[in-house]
């Protein structure tokens, strides 16, 4: 009966389901294989009394054919037993070593894919606007992600490791484990190269602005010294008219025709601003600035012009009197 029993055992036991590399699969797997031990171990009283009992027969049977069958039942009994032993052994070694790597497997999945999740969600809200204000404190957001990218690298690793292990130590459902391991790996670097992306067109939209800034506080600096020259000249009324003060409105004359391309340059940078702004941006705050500063332009060059040209009227017609009087 006992012979019988580890026969049918070691049929069961070789013909077990395949070490899974799924978590759950694997989890129901060492519990059948739990039953399987208790029920060897329910029996292991049985073989030691059987063994014990054949033992004690060969030390009273006579040499001969009686007693060389009687050991060789023994022996047959003790290797079957041992084979099954083993092989329980070994099987339960190897799920649990199985287990323990799936378990690890699993953990740098549920530390990197919420987080993967959460990611794509933040890089929704990451927008290139056409405030400056805005715009920096989502640059400084977009680097700080992508900063973090970059030390999710390690756990990327970490996870693509284990899954090595773990596709080596199992027997079936590798599989799943690569193309898990495979959408992962390409959610990070979908993710990553999102990032980059949308990180250069906030840092480049970020640059122009700063350069449409730069070229209206340069064009206003300028004008202000034109500006200057004008006060002084409208203060001085009558008396301004000199050849030292037409001088000094000649040379904003010369300021401002140097300036002008400046000023076509701000006004045509600041279309190409418009344009490439994302739909739906409000861009009446750019165009009324560089609108403001042409029109600005426009007017103090028309007035510097119409003083000079009246200074020189002015000093000839003084000229010509002079000459008359000598």
């Amino acid at each position: 009966e006992l012979r019988a029993w580890l026969d049918d055992k070691l049929c069961q036991q070789g013909q077990s389901r395949p070490i899974s590399a799924k978590l759950e699969r694997l989890q129901s797997q060492i519990q059948e294989q739990e039953e399987f031990q208790k029920n060897l171990n329910q029996h292991s009283g049985s073989y030691e009394m059987i063994v014990a009992e054949g033992e004690s027969l060969l030390l009273s049977v006579q040499p001969g054919e009686e007693k060389t069958a009687l050991q060789s039942q023994l022996v047959s009994l003790r290797t079957h037993w041992d084979d099954l032993s083993k092989q329980v052994t070994d099987r339960n070694s190897r799920l649990k070593d199985c287990l323990q790597k799936a378990q690890k497997y699993q953990r740098h999945v549920e530390d990197l894919l919420p987080w993967v999740e959460d990611c794509r969600a933040k890089m929704s809200e990451l927008e290139v606007t056409l405030d400056p204000v805005q715009l920096e404190a989502t640059l400084l957001r977009s680097k700080a992600m992508l900063t973090d990218v970059e030390k999710r690298r390690s756990l990327l690793e970490m996870l693509n490791s284990a899954a090595d292990v773990l596709i080596e130590a199992c027997q079936t459902d590798e599989d799943e484990v690569r193309d898990e391991k495979a959408g992962i790996n390409q959610k990070m670097d979908a993710i990553t190269e999102e990032l980059q992306a949308k990180t250069g067109s906030i840092e480049e939209m970020s640059q122009r602005l700063k350069e449409f800034q730069e070229n209206l506080k340069n064009i206003e600096k300028k004008l202000e010294g034109a500006k200057h020259q004008l006060e002084i000249y409208d203060a001085l009324g009558p008396q301004a008219c000199s050849s030292k003060n037409l001088e000094k409105l000649r040379a904003q004359q010369e300021v401002l025709q140097a300036l002008e391309p400046q000023v076509d340059y701000l006004k045509n940078f600041t279309q190409g601003l418009v344009e490439d702004a994302p739909a739906g941006s409000d861009c009446s705050q750019l165009l009324r600035q560089a609108e403001d500063s042409q029109q600005d332009f426009n007017r103090v060059k028309e007035r510097v012009n119409e003083c000079c040209a009246l200074m020189e009227t002015k000093l000839e017609g003084i000229g010509q009197f002079n000459n008359h009087v000598r």
